[in-house]
C-alpha cells in the first residue's frame, strides 16, 4: 500500500485520539521516544549523536532514532506502523510529505503541542511559513536547504571566466558552460540530478505557482502549470544544454552521480542541495580544485526566492501525552543554538533559528568557511510569496516522478519539449484528481 493510501486508512481509523498539551508539564519517570528518520551515512552519524547527547543531559527523556531508508521509504514504513497501532513518537517527513500528513489527521499540530514553551520569532521566517497551514505550525523544521551552484574556481580560471562573478540565470550558464567545454578545460559544462526539485524551484524564483489553489495551500490542487510559458523555457533550455553537450545528465535522482561527476572535474559547475557543503567542500580539497558556491541560477532576470527543502519532524497524535511531552522537551533542546550550529556545521543544512547563526557568526565560522554563508544570504534575500512558499499536494512523490520522467522522454526522443508537457500536465492532473477522489470530496 502506498503512503498516501496508508494514511488515508490511518485518517479513517481515527489514530488521532489523544489530546496534546503544552510541554511544561513535568514528566513522571523515564520516557523512551522512538525516533524514524531519513538520514543515512554521516548525516545519520550526527543524528545519533544529537540524539545520544540529549538522552545523556536529559533526566526523564530517551531518544532512540532508528534509520528507515529514504524520505519516502521513511513515509511509507512510519504510515504503515500507524496504521497498525504501532507508531513511532516523532517521524521524519520530507517536505512535500506535508500536505499528506496534515489529511491524515494522525499527526498533532506542533504548535498546539508545545504551546507557550517555545518562541516562533526566533526561527528563520521562511523556513516556518512553509511548515504553516491554516495559521499555525504543523511540524518541527529540521533538515532544511535550498539548491546553491557549486563551481570549480580552477576551471573557471582555465577557461578565462571570472569566479568572482558567477552565472546568474540561464543564458549565462549556458556561456560559461560553452566556455568550459570549447576550451577542453571539462568534458561538460555542468550537472545535476534530474529531480522535480530544481525546476519547482526555477517556478518559484520566477514568481510563478507551480500548482493552482494557492499553490496547493489553500485547497488540494487539481492542476499543475506546466502549461506556462515559464515551463516552456526552463524544459527549453535544459534539453537544449543536453542536445549541446554541455549538461551531464546525472539520470532520474542522481544525487551521487551528478556529486561524484564534479569532483572528479567532468563539470566546472554543479547544482545541488545546501545540504552538501560540507561534503562538496572536502571532496574538492581532496581533489586539488579551489570551490565557491553562488546563488541559484535564475531562468531570466526575475529574482524572487527559493522555496525550502528538506524535511521536518512530525509527532504523531496517537501517542501518549507523556510522549508528547517527552519529545516537547527533545524539539525544544534541539532547536537550541548549540545543536543547531553543530548541525550546520556538520552538514550544510541551515540552521532553523536565528540565534544559531548569531552564535555562528560570533564563532567566526562563516568567515573561515565562507561557501557556507551564501545558503543564508539567498534565504535572507527570498521574498515571501505563495510561490516561494512552496507548492503542496497529496501524491507528491508520483507528481514529481511525472516531470523527472518528462525530461528523460524530451532527451530521448524527437517530440518537442511542449509537446511532452502537455503529456505530463495531463498525467499530473489526473493525479492531483484521483488523490482527491481517494479522500471522498
Amino acid at each position: 500500500m502506498g503512503a498516501a493510501a496508508s494514511l488515508a486508512a490511518a485518517g479513517c481509523l481515527g489514530v488521532g485520539s489523544s489530546t496534546g498539551s503544552g510541554g511544561a508539564n513535568q514528566l513522571g519517570g523515564n520516557v523512551t521516544i522512538d525516533w524514524w528518520h531519513a538520514m543515512g551515512g554521516n548525516l545519520g552519524q550526527t543524528v545519533n549523536e544529537l540524539a545520544s547527547e540529549f538522552s545523556k543531559q536529559s533526566d526523564s527523556v530517551t531518544v532512540e532514532p532508528s534509520y528507515k531508508g529514504s524520505y519516502y521509504e521513511t513515509l511509507n514504513a512510519t504510515t504503515s506502523a500507524i496504521k497498525a497501532g504501532k507508531p513511532p513518537t516523532v517521524a521524519q517527513i520530507v517536505d512535500l510529505g506535508s500536505r499528506l500528513a496534515i489529511d491524515s489527521g494522525a499527526f498533532a499540530t506542533i504548535e498546539d503541542v508545545m504551546g507557550d514553551t517555545v518562541d516562533w520569532s526566533r526561527y528563520h521566517d521562511p523556513v516556518i511559513d512553509y511548515y504553516t497551514w491554516n495559521g499555525k505550525v504543523q511540524s518541527l523544521p529540521f533538515n532544511s536547504s535550498n539548491p546553491i551552484l557549486y563551481i570549480n574556481t580552477d576551471a573557471f580560471e582555465a577557461a578565462g571566466l571570472d569566479p568572482s562573478n558567477p552565472p546568474a540565470n540561464f543564458a549565462e550558464v549556458k556561456r560559461a558552460a560553452r566556455a568550459l567545454v570549447d576550451e577542453g578545460v571539462t568534458e561538460k559544462g555542468i550537472t545535476f540530478a534530474n529531480v522535480s526539485w530544481f525546476p519547482e524551484q526555477w517556478f518559484a524564483e520566477a514568481n510563478e505557482t507551480l500548482v493552482n489553489h494557492g499553490n496547493g495551500r489553500k485547497d488540494d490542487p487539481t492542476e499543475i502549470h506546466l502549461d506556462k510559458p515559464v515551463a516552456s523555457d526552463i524544459f527549453s533550455w535544459w534539453t537544449e544544454m543536453y542536445d549541446e553537450g554541455l549538461y551531464l545528465h546525472a539520470g532520474k535522482g542522481g544525487w551521487g552521480v551528478a556529486s561524484q561527476a564534479f569532483q572528479n572535474e567532468k563539470t566546472g559547475m554543479y547544482i545541488s542541495s545546501t545540504a552538501g557543503v560540507a561534503g562538496t567542500t572536502k571532496g574538492a580539497a581532496q581533489n586539488g580544485f579551489g570551490l565557491e558556491t553562488a546563488y541559484y541560477p535564475v531562468p531570466a532576470s526575475t529574482r524572487t526566492g527559493v522555496v525550502i527543502g528538506g524535511a521536518s519532524l512530525w509527532m504523531v497524535d496517537s501517542v501518549s501525552d507523556e510522549k508528547k511531552r517527552a519529545a516537547t522537551e527533545f524539539f525544544n533542546w534541539l532547536s537550541e543554538p548549540e545543536q543547531q550550529a553543530k548541525w550546520h556545521r556538520g552538514t550544510g543544512y541551515f540552521p532553523i533559528t536565528k540565534d544559531a547563526v548569531t552564535l555562528l557568526e560570533k564563532d567566526g565560522w562563516f568567515e573561515k568557511n565562507p561557501n557556507f554563508r551564501t545558503a543564508f544570504e539567498q534565504l535572507d534575500d527570498t521574498e515571501t510569496t505563495q510561490a516561494t512558499k512552496g507548492f503542496q499536494c497529496g501524491p507528491s512523490q508520483k507528481v514529481r516522478d511525472i516531470v523527472s520522467e518528462a525530461y528523460i522522454t524530451m532527451i530521448n526522443s524527437d517530440r518537442a519539449v511542449d509537446d511532452v508537457l502537455a503529456t505530463a500536465k495531463g498525467n499530473a492532473d489526473d493525479a492531483l484528481q484521483q488523490y482527491i477522489e481517494s479522500k471522498g470530496n
